[in-house]
């Protein structure tokens, strides 16, 4: 599950890169490994990919293809 953070900012520019990235990774989690996500975590997520794009981290995700049985 995502990890919370207490929000007091309405922007993701004042939240460290570390911070950010460890919400990212939560959110992702979330999305699409548990599929337990609303439309809120999805913006949220999108959102800081974005911020984090802005400053220069590079986001890689992994997509896999497997055979189902």
């Amino acid at each position: 599950m995502a990890k919370k953070f207490n929000n007091e900012s309405s922007s993701f520019k004042d939240w460290t890169t570390k911070k950010l990235k460890e919400y990212a990774v939560g959110l992702h989690e979330s999305i699409y490994e548990v599929e337990c996500y609303g439309c809120k975590d999805l913006q949220n997520y999108y959102g800081i990919v974005n911020e984090l794009e802005r400053r220069g981290v590079s986001v890689k995700e992994k997509v896999y293809f497997g055979k189902e049985e």
